[in-house]
């Protein structure tokens, strides 16, 4: 075989391999049986929006059973926006105390029996920034006018019409958020999964039966600077260890190939652990492609006492009672890239993550992407080593050809 054909044949098999292979994730979660739960034992009329209020009570939980346990997720746009995840064991169900829900009394919310509790923590969508930026650098700073507003402050509507029964999911959307004479509308999509798996849109995150997808859209939102984009501060509830990793990201995201992930533990054992995780991407266009894909900037852990502002009342505090007991983080995240027009430029963001227990999904490299860096490194090398033997090859019969004209010419003596 030539030259050429060797290295035309390298290529072709390359191609057909990467053609016919796809990624595999690593992921040890086990595959579980989902349910939902929409303001589950409430007959009070306050529970079903009759009362004429437009702040629904909307609280959202879903149940994932395995084999060994059972993961909850609690949702709610009660007070505050807030997420709730928990571990138990079979045994374990949902208690709700309706009137203090209603009243906004800490300890509504809490699973029986108590002893079948192995682990709970909490994410709260805690307030909106919306932050002048004259330098047009995409980043939140000190030195940035910003105008804050709290979650609690937003009224909800009613979450029961939103609800998808056989997805698991629903939609949070503010009835009301106006400023100026605008308005706009801010929606958390909450979701839960039987298995691993991923969205067929971007950015495709990759999640598994312990984990719960939130989606952040701001829409038509009014702005307070001519120059305006938006970030927003969560608060993270009872972990003794908090900490920001990154894992590689594969293919399945155009132009991200890393995912953030905050982790945190469990007092006294390293085996209970939940997080947040979320591709460092954000869309200004519901029809998501890469052509309006937007970076996505964290600016670190801040500790409790760093904490100016907590909300007053969410389905944490129906939960854990006083919040500011428990070992909070916060962190800031804003939406932007340099250069793009700033929000007014869609007047859309959408963002969106995974709250989870154990340890977050992770991609492993694709034979696609191995066999594209094998590509880059391998076929140089193999130019080299073909050009190589063939210069040999040439060399060889070359001095084989000028040895037997030496031996057969009898004219020299």
């Amino acid at each position: 075989m030539g030259y050429g054909a060797l290295v035309h044949a390298a290529v072709l098999f390359l191609m057909c391999a990467a053609s016919v292979f796809s990624s595999q994730p690593t992921d040890n979660s086990t595959r579980r049986h989902v349910t939902s739960a929409f303001n589950e034992g409430c007959d009070m009329s306050f529970c079903r929006n009759t009362d004429g209020a437009n702040n629904s009570v909307n609280i959202f939980h879903i149940t994932a059973r395995g084999e060994n346990d059972t993961i909850h997720f609690v949702w709610s746009s009660y007070g505050t926006l807030a997420g709730i995840i928990a571990r138990t064991t079979h045994n374990a169900t949902l208690g709700i105390d309706w009137q203090k829900v209603k009243d906004k009394k800490d300890g509504a919310i809490n699973f029986i029996p108590e002893s079948a509790l192995l682990y709970s923590s909490g994410v709260i969508f805690n307030r909106l920034l919306d932050f002048e930026d004259t330098n047009d650098t995409a980043k939140l700073s000190d030195l940035q006018n910003v105008t804050v507003t709290s979650f609690d402050s937003f009224a909800w509507d009613d979450f029961n019409r939103t609800i998808n029964r056989h997805g698991h999911s629903g939609i949070f959307n503010t009835s009301s958020y106006s400023k100026n004479g605008s308005s706009g509308v801010i929606s958390l999509m909450v979701q839960g999964f039987a298995d691993i798996g991923r969205s067929e849109t971007l950015p495709r995150l990759l999640h598994n039966s312990n984990t719960s997808y939130f989606e952040l859209v701001l829409e038509d939102l009014p702005t307070a600077y001519k120059e305006s984009r938006f970030a927003i501060e969560l608060i993270l509830i009872n972990g003794t260890d908090f900490m920001m990793t990154r894992s590689i990201a594969d293919q399945h995201t155009p132009a991200v190939f890393y995912v953030d992930n905050i982790k945190f533990t469990k007092l006294n054992s390293s085996r209970e652990r939940g997080y947040v995780s979320w591709k460092p991407v954000a869309y200004t266009d519901s029809d998501r492609h890469l052509a309006n894909a937007r970076l996505v900037h964290q600016y670190g852990l801040e500790s409790s006492l760093n904490l100016t502002s907590l909300p007053s009342y969410s389905i944490a505090h129906a939960f854990y009672g006083d919040i500011n007991r428990w070992n909070l983080s916060g962190i800031n995240i804003s939406f932007g890239s340099d250069g793009d027009g700033f929000y007014v430029a869609s007047n859309y963001t959408v963002w969106g993550g995974l709250i989870g227990y154990g340890e977050p999904p992770v991609d492993s490299l694709s034979l696609l992407i191995i066999i594209v860096i094998s590509a880059g490194l391998g076929l140089p090398a193999l130019l080299i080593l073909c050009g190589g033997s063939v210069m040999c090859v040439k060399r060889l019969k070359s001095k084989k050809g000028e040895d037997q004209v030496l031996i057969i010419d009898p004219s020299v003596n």
